[in-house]
């Protein structure tokens, strides 16, 4: 089976959401690429949803055109890039670097408009609502992309907030639920909460993901201007990063703490607050 077949009618169609294709090409090349680029964007979607989105045409499957062309070639590229080597045609790094960077630029500038779309506007179906992803948001306490964002700018980017659903939900078991229940109803504590979980959630993926799942806000930090990269430095200054909010999440459960006991006894206890009735003080002249 030819993957981009069910979504482009020829070549000349599919070149239309690429920035660049070679005229040569063929589906039956691109194919082993088309599936992988395929089965990831049904990870995210399910294949219910991949499958109703091919089926009605829309804005949502002309994302979702987007998103599989872009995403195919940006994993194309490692074979094309062989294939020139040895025909003796000579592609610099920083080249390939940029031409990879701006294929998962458009691939995730497209996914974030089909989930807007699915979740937001008219096209939302009952396939969508059951997806897991969609089912896990119940139980979670940041539950849109718009909130995300207000609490750590995500450029509204809505592939990484879905992306970051099990890890907001691996945020949440490893402790940060049972501050949530404490809160009751404290809209103070609550809003500090919710920043905590946001950088908690930003910190697993900066663990988990590569830097190019990231939307630019969080990549730029990482981008050098030196047209070499090296992969090892950029992974240190990730787990850097990931560790800076992680310990920015430890100080400010501190102060929630703090604030928790203050509001349930009536005083909060620190090192310096032991007075006691029998205390003697003495006055030094």
């Amino acid at each position: 089976m030819i993957i981009l077949e069910e979504l482009f009618s020829t070549v000349a169609e599919f070149r239309k959401y690429s920035p660049y294709l070679e005229s040569n090409v063929s589906f039956q090349d691109l194919n082993s690429s088309a599936l992988s680029a395929k089965k990831q964007i049904s990870i995210i979607l399910s294949k219910e949803v991949y499958d109703e989105v091919v089926g009605k045409a829309g804005e949502p499957k002309e994302a979702l055109c987007s998103a599989m062309a872009n995403l195919t070639l940006a994993k194309q590229m490692i074979f094309d890039i062989i294939s020139r080597r040895k025909n003796e045609i000579d592609i610099y790094k920083h080249e390939q670097e940029a031409m990879r960077r701006a294929y998962t630029d458009n691939y995730f500038n497209a996914m974030d408009t089909l989930i807007q779309l699915l979740s937001d506007g008219k096209d939302v179906s009952e396939k969508w609502k059951e997806t897991r992803y969609c089912k896990m948001l119940s139980a979670l306490h940041i539950k849109t992309a718009d909130e995300f964002d207000s609490l750590y700018p995500i450029d509204m980017s809505y592939l990484f907030f879905f992306r970051t659903i099990p890890l907001q939900k691996e945020a949440l078991d490893d402790g940060l639920n049972s501050y949530f229940e404490r809160a009751d109803k404290s809209e103070e504590v609550i809003a500090m909460l919710q920043r905590c979980l946001a950088k908690q959630t930003v910190a697993i993926a900066l663990r988990r993901f590569d830097i190019l799942e990231f939307p630019p806000i969080i990549r730029n930090l990482f981008e050098d201007s030196k047209p070499m990269r090296y992969g090892t430095q950029e992974q240190q200054r990730m787990l850097n990063l990931a560790a800076s909010l992680a310990d920015e999440v430890k100080n400010s459960l501190t102060d929630i703490d703090l604030i928790l006991t203050s509001g349930s006894g009536g005083s909060v206890d620190t090192e310096t607050s032991f007075n006691r009735p029998d205390d003697k003080i003495y006055l030094m002249a």
